[in-house]
């Protein structure tokens, strides 16, 4: 019996230090290469998303933005972008503003779509990072399907402190097209 319960006392040492050993343990990581493409983003845009309308907010939320990148005469992103939030189940309300940005990237000729992420500034969420997509799905004015924009804001810690996407109801978004 006594042998069973060294044997016992043992394995549960080992597999205490292990799941230690883990928590503490931290994978390397790679990564991604954030090299951006000729691209020119701009406009003013509003989305209304009626499922974050309550009493107290619009459901709202407004993009401005005037953004470029040319990997071949400057090589990083260059621009402003803010977005201005009224939306239940958004922690942060009011304006947040891209204070760098990281990876702006776009593709397509028809319905040009541009992707960017950086780093934000907002009210209460220190250290913020930002991610958004854009899609110019017409010209101003025009019929046909609206442009879409979609964002996401996490604070230092992680944790999402708001998001949205849907249709322009109001103003226009336009993504300079590229040829593939």
């Amino acid at each position: 019996m006594r042998t069973q319960t060294k044997i016992a006392v043992i394995a549960a040492g080992i597999c205490f230090s292990a799941a230690v050993t883990s928590v503490h343990a931290q994978q390397p990581q790679i990564p991604t290469l954030q090299v951006c493409n000729l691209t020119k983003v701009q406009g003013k845009a509003a989305v209304q998303i009626q499922s974050r309308r309550d009493a107290a907010h619009s459901g709202v939320f407004t993009v401005a933005i005037e953004l470029t990148c040319d990997p071949v005469s400057l090589g990083y992103p260059n621009g402003a972008m803010q977005i201005s939030i009224n939306m239940s189940d958004s922690i942060v309300q009011g304006l947040v503003t891209g204070i760098s940005f990281e990876q702006v990237t776009s593709t397509g000729k028809h319905s040009p779509t541009a992707y960017l992420n950086g780093r934000c500034k907002a009210e209460i969420a220190p250290g913020c990072r930002f991610w958004m997509t854009l899609a110019d799905n017409k010209p101003a004015n025009q019929r046909g399907t609206p442009d879409v924009i979609g964002f996401l804001i996490l604070d230092g810690n992680g944790t999402r402190v708001a998001y949205g996407t849907g249709p322009v109801v109001e103003g226009d978004i336009a993504v300079a097209p590229t040829p593939y």
